[in-house]
This record gives C-alpha cells, sequence and structure tokens, in this order.
C-alpha cells in the first residue's frame, strides 16, 4: 500500500523574470551612438572647415590688396577691396578693433592752437595772372589816398563872387578780392588764445591775403580735439579739380598728381569724395563725363572764369559751356545756411560709412559763403552734424561733405624755395592727418580724386 503522493517541489529561485529585448534593439542602439559619435564629428570638421575658408578669404584678400595699384597704404587697399568683394564686414570687424584704440577722447583742453603758416610776398603775383611777374607786389589799397578835387566857397570879402579854391579830399580804392572772413562764433568757454580767429596765410596775391584759416573746438564734448577751417579767395586764387588714378580712372589730360608746370603757382591741395560706388554722385572734367551726374546730389562746381559754386545738381547748379568741372558727394549738408535733418551726431551711415562704425571720426567738407568764397573744413572728432555746424559757424550758407575717415582727409599748404620755385614743401592742416605733406606731389601717382589751390597765372589742363 502506497502512501500519500508528495507535492511537486518548487524550481530554485531565479530572481525577477529577464525581459528579453525586442528583435534588432541591440543593432538600433549601437547604431544610435555611432550616429551621436559621427553628428560630433560632422561638427568637428564644420568648425574646422569655417576658419579654414575665412583663411582663404583673407589669403586671396591679401594678394588682391598687394596688387591693387594706387599710393595707397596696403591697410587702405586691403579694405576697399573687401568691400568690393562683398567682404565688407570682415573690414567692420578689423576697423573696429582699431577704432577702439583710436577713439578720441571726450573733454580735456588743448595746449594751444596749431601752427599755420603765416602769409608770404611770394614774387610779384596778381590776380591778373603772371603779366606781374616783373614788377614787385603792390602794398595792399586798402588805405585811402588824397585826389585833388575842386569846390566852390565864399568868398571872406563883402562881395558875391564866389572864390574857387582847391582842397584835397580822401578816396578810397577797392581792395582786391572779397573782403575778410567775420570770426567763427565759439560754443567752448573759455576760448582759446586766437581761437575762431582767421589768420591769414600762404603768398599775398596783390597785396592782400588770399587764404585765412580759423582754428575752434566743434563742440562741447570732444573739447581737447581742434577742428580748423581754411578761408579761400576764388577771385584771387584759381581752383582746379584733378581726376585720380582710380577715382574716378580713365585717360585725362591732367595726370594725377601736380604737373611740374603748376608747381611754382601751388599754393594748396586738399582731398575730393568718397568712393563713387559710396558717393551717389558723379564726376564732369575736361569736357567729359566720367560718372554720371546725379539729380539732386550735392555738387561742387568750377567755372571757366574761375569762380566755385556748391548746390544741388539740376536746381541750384546746372551744366552750362561755362563749367569746368563738377565733383558730387551725397546731398547738401547745408543748404540756405540750414543744417540738413539727416546730420546727426550718431550717424555712421548716411553720410558716409565711419571707421569702425564709430559717429566721431576725421571728417571734411567743403561750403560757399554768401559772397562767393569758398571755406573747407576738417578736425579729427567729428560727427555729422558738428561738421555741418562747424561749415555753418565759418560762413558757408550752402555745404557738402567731402572724404572721411583718419586716412583720407587731406589738406596741405604749399612754399617754395627762394629762386627755385619747383623746390616744393607740404606743411599740413592739422598735425594728426595721417597722410604725407608731399601727397598730390608728383611724380606718385595720387588714387583718388583732389583739389589743387592755385595763383592766377597756372596753366589750364583740358
Amino acid at each position: 500500500m502506497s502512501g500519500p503522493a508528495r507535492p511537486p517541489r518548487r524550481p530554485p529561485y531565479q530572481g525577477p523574470p529577464v525581459q528579453h529585448a525586442p528583435k534588432g534593439a541591440l543593432r538600433r542602439g549601437a547604431s544610435q551612438h555611432g550616429d551621436g559619435q559621427a553628428s560630433r564629428r560632422r561638427r568637428r570638421r564644420y568648425l574646422l572647415v569655417i576658419p579654414a575658408l575665412l583663411g582663404v578669404l583673407v589669403g586671396v584678400s591679401f594678394v588682391g590688396a598687394a596688387m591693387s595699384p594706387g599710393n595707397i597704404s596696403f591697410e587702405a587697399k586691403w579694405a576697399d577691396w573687401l568691400r568690393a568683394n562683398h567682404a565688407g564686414w570682415l573690414a567692420k570687424q578689423f576697423e573696429q578693433m582699431y577704432y577702439s584704440l583710436k577713439a578720441p577722447p571726450k573733454g580735456g583742453q588743448p595746449k594751444g592752437l596749431n601752427k599755420i603758416p603765416g602769409t608770404v610776398a611770394a614774387g610779384p603775383v596778381s590776380a591778373n595772372g603772371p603779366s606781374a611777374a616783373t614788377s614787385p607786389p603792390r602794398p595792399a589799397t586798402s588805405g585811402a589816398k588824397t585826389t585833388p578835387r575842386t569846390t566852390t566857397a565864399p568868398s571872406p570879402t563883402a562881395t558875391n563872387n564866389p572864390v574857387t579854391t582847391t582842397t584835397p579830399a580822401p578816396t578810397t580804392t577797392a581792395r582786391p578780392g572779397l573782403a575778410p572772413p567775420s570770426p567763427v562764433p565759439l560754443v567752448v568757454q573759455p576760448a582759446l588764445p586766437g581761437e575762431g580767429q582767421w589768420q591769414p596765410t600762404g603768398p599775398l596775391v596783390d597785396g592782400v591775403p588770399a587764404m585765412y584759416v580759423a582754428q575752434f573746438r566743434a563742440d562741447k564734448i570732444y573739447t581737447s580735439e581742434i577742428t580748423s577751417a581754411v578761408w579761400m579767395d576764388p577771385k584771387l586764387l584759381r581752383i582746379q579739380l584733378v581726376p585720380g588714378q582710380l577715382e574716378p580712372g580713365g585717360k585725362w589730360a591732367h595726370p594725377p598728381y601736380v604737373t611740374d608746370a603748376e608747381l611754382p603757382y601751388l599754393v594748396a591741395a586738399f582731398n575730393g569724395g568718397f568712393l563713387f560706388s559710396n558717393a551717389k554722385g558723379g564726376f564732369y572734367a575736361e569736357g567729359k563725363v566720367a560718372v554720371p551726374l546725379v539729380k539732386g546730389a550735392a555738387s561742387f562746381v568750377i567755372y571757366k572764369d574761375g569762380q566755385v559754386n556748391i548746390g544741388a545738381w539740376g536746381t541750384q547748379v546746372n551744366m552750362g559751356p561755362g563749367v569746368a568741372s563738377v565733383l558730387q558727394n551725397l546731398v547738401l549738408l547745408v543748404n540756405n545756411g540750414q543744417i540738413a535733418p539727416s546730420a546727426t551726431y550718431t550717424d555712421n551711415a548716411i553720410w558716409g560709412y565711419t571707421l569702425g562704425g564709430g559717429a566721431v571720426v576725421p571728417r571734411s567738407g567743403v561750403g560757399v559763403t554768401a559772397d562767393g568764397a569758398l571755406v573747407y573744413v576738417a578736425g579729427p572728432a567729428l560727427t555729422a552734424k558738428t561738421l555741418a555746424e562747424s561749415l555753418q559757424r565759418a560762413g558757408a550758407v550752402r555745404a557738402m561733405t567731402l572724404d572721411m575717415n583718419p586716412y583720407w582727409v587731406t589738406f596741405n599748404f604749399y612754399s617754395h624755395a627762394a629762386g627755385n620755385p619747383l623746390n616744393v614743401t607740404g606743411t599740413k592742416l592739422y598735425p594728426e592727418m595721417q597722410r604725407s605733406a608731399d601727397r598730390y606731389l608728383p611724380p606718385v601717382l595720387e588714387a583718388r580724386d583732389f583739389f589743387e589751390v592755385l595763383l592766377p597765372g597756372a596753366p589750364v589742363s583740358g
């Protein structure tokens, strides 16, 4: 007889049940891990490609700049090449670094005004031209000289017969040229000795100064920076526009520098306008249009009779048989004595792209006064508005901006060695101007258009 049945033996405890991954899951996990590594490798490659492309761009730009013609620095050629080839953003980055190091300081006070060349009796010069070259300069004729005149006076005797007597009476002879300019109103007090006063400079013409210079502070912020204005009399001097080798380029009768024939007559020279790709205006000289003239553009017009004018093209100034040359640059900065509303203290685009995007940079401009004088203004720390205000304070009723940024603003005076009129020495309007005082002199080809200031009788090109 058998006993009771035994219960089935429990299997030993194996732990929690193992959940097997679905088929193919292991391969997917490995793939995801591999994909992450591949993604990181691709990102690293991209990060290496970007600086490599940047390096190629910089290298190509260096070669392009080095091969560019013109008498300008490599840095300026490089910046121009980058902008002309859609890489202005790169030039701007380097300019911003430069500007952060070179930005003008606020406040302070200069030790004094800059030294300006005095007047010289540069041989016998007459407003009528070189015909006076055999006689000494005439003294200024602004004083009175006496000439006899006949008058009728009562007789001291008790008769009614008049007695005719001759007595000297003063008469005045008109001063040659325009009247000297009035002092420049000042905005910073106390004034520096001589600030705002016009100092005669350069050779005398008909015994009187044909140029004056005034120095002053442009605003109450950058009070250690001096702005300079040059007043020129077109009745006693001749202004000539000279085409540059690259701007506007082309073939011209006048080479892109002061000629040897002009050297004995050379008084001064100053910069022209922007690159024509940025000027929104044109260029006309020697009877031909190098860059199309734009209606409404601010225009510096020189006439064949030697007079000058500045105005809006097509309304205030127009083409005609008497026009010798025209340079256009943007729109009028001052019109009818009023400053353009778009000329602000902070603009860095409407009135020209500034170095590194800073609004306060070296700028230049030119204007005409109510009586027809020409006024050039430049300074190392100007905004569009303080340039306009400075031109206005210097007497301009219509004015336009010229070139800007440290490398391009230039005004040089020139003096001649005694007995050797071809031996010319340049002097900068103010010492912070970067370019050489010999800029515009032969035989170096000047890249950009510029203006000559010449004594009467200088040869006329074109």
